[in-house]
């Protein structure tokens, strides 16, 4: 129902600290674990660098040829991808770890939409990785069984 026109209304701002003046407002401190932040700074760290990396060698294996490096570059992504998924996780264990550090006042949160765009990143990486494996594997016969068998015949005319 909307206020008429000189009418008070009674409003709750009490979780807003800049627009109370302090009276009814729950002001609380939290910290979080400095171990864990130095941990996922140094594992996305780690995983940028592997991306990097892995975005060189895609990079020259396309440009100049070089077929060789597609296994390095897929290994590169798989592991940036899993070291992405393990900072989120790290994450998680810092946010519940600041939740429950103070259970005098209790807290329901949830996670935005940047941790679903982290998730689908890793997972992207992960894929990609998966995907230039294929791409790295050397092409198979059409029918291996006649490749075995003039490998067999030939060596064995060979020896004789």
């Amino acid at each position: 129902m909307l206020p008429i026109m000189g009418q008070q209304t009674e409003a709750n701002c009490s979780y807003f600290k800049f627009f109370t003046t302090g009276e009814n407002a729950h002001i609380f401190q939290r910290t979080t674990k400095k171990e864990l932040n130095i941990t996922a700074a140094v594992v996305s760290l780690l995983s940028i660098t592997l991306m990097a990396m892995g975005s060189i060698c895609i990079t020259m294996a396309l440009s100049k040829e070089i077929e060789f490096l597609l296994k390095p570059a897929s290994i590169f992504f798989i592991i940036s991808g899993i070291m992405v998924l393990v900072c989120l996780e790290v994450f998680r264990h810092s946010v519940r770890w600041l939740i429950t550090s103070d259970e005098s006042v209790p807290l329901e949160y949830e996670y935005s939409w940047s941790v679903a765009c982290a998730v689908a990143a890793g997972s992207i990486l992960i894929f990609g990785g998966g995907c230039f494996i294929l791409l790295s594997i050397p092409n198979f016969p059409k029918k291996p069984c006649e490749s075995c068998i003039k490998g067999r015949s030939s060596s064995s005319s060979s020896t004789s």
